[in-house]
């Protein structure tokens, strides 16, 4: 056994959580140096990137609350789009010149439902999720107002509070544990998109990069926390559903050209759904060593 080796494998386990390291990192440390090969001053590649991982995943806590711990992840992700986007509409309105192009009963209905969607988001943050239901189905109840006033959707939010409302009804009676590394900051993220809108020139271009990175980054990080990738693709669900209203409005085209936008809008959720889908099982399956081997108990 060579100290080189010993010593670059306790440098790989000062990686996990100081908790993992005092629980197991002896009885792993020796599990690793009596798996190695005799003549080896540094562990095989194909290990030190799963103990890498490894750590990853523990810092994430991906094996903490599944589906639910995402579906409260991607509700609130829905939410705090739609308020951010609803926002931006109202200050833009504001501050535009010229005559309004909302009346003042329709002003007041976007405000009461601006203001519920920040209630809802609260709610749901607080894990209050019949509040947040009720808060979210009454601002929906007000946008269709408002979009049927103007016979059309004002936001290209307009489907956030549905989506939201239908994955935070299974969180009512099973509670999911609280969100960890970058997850708990997974709500954040669709401000991104948001911020695509302040650049009206290259908004479209912007937006669709800001989609595909959402996707791209998701996908990748499927390898430390699957839980990510599930929240990402159920958010996404919202871009495929303002699509196909946009095309229905702009009358339908001919069925190829429509099955063709329509699958290339829908292939980024589909995939991480499909992928998260795959990978999510493990949560429930036997703990796993870093270095990938199945434990038992």
């Amino acid at each position: 056994m060579s100290a080189a080796l010993e010593r670059r494998y306790a440098r790989l386990l000062r990686l996990y959580p100081s908790d993992y390291q005092r629980d197991r990192g002896p009885e792993l440390l020796a599990t690793l140096l009596e798996s190695t090969s005799d003549g080896r001053t540094s562990p095989p590649l194909r290990e030190t990137t799963a103990l890498i991982l490894g750590a990853l995943r523990a810092h994430a806590g991906h094996h903490q609350g599944g589906w639910l711990t995402a579906f409260r992840a991607a509700a609130l992700m829905l939410l705090v789009y739609d308020v951010a986007d609803r926002a931006v509409v109202v200050t833009n309105e504001a501050l535009r010149g010229g005559p309004s192009l909302w009346s003042p009963a329709e002003s007041r209905l976007t405000l009461a439902a601006l203001t519920l969607g920040l209630l809802a988001v609260a709610a749901a943050l607080a894990n209050r999720f019949l509040t947040a239901i009720a808060t979210a189905a009454a601002a929906f109840i007000l946008t269709l107002i408002v979009a049927n006033s103007m016979h059309s959707p004002v936001f290209s939010g307009f489907w956030c509070f549905p989506l939201a409302i239908v994955l935070l009804v299974p969180l009512v009676r099973r509670r999911p544990a609280p969100a960890t590394a970058l997850l708990r900051y997974a709500p954040a993220l669709p401000l991104v998109l948001i911020l695509t809108s302040f650049f009206p020139s290259v908004s479209g271009i912007l937006h669709f990069g800001a989609v595909m990175a959402l996707f791209l980054g998701s996908l990748l990080w499927l390898a430390i926390d699957e839980r990510l990738a599930m929240a990402a693709g159920l958010f996404l669900q919202n871009t495929v559903l303002i699509r196909a209203a946009l095309l229905a409005g702009e009358g339908l085209p001919p069925f190829p050209v429509l099955a063709i936008e329509l699958a290339v809008t829908a292939l980024p959720p589909l995939a991480l759904l499909v992928t998260a889908g795959l990978v999510i099982p493990r949560w429930y399956g036997p703990p796993r060593r870093p270095n990938g081997e199945a434990q038992n108990g």
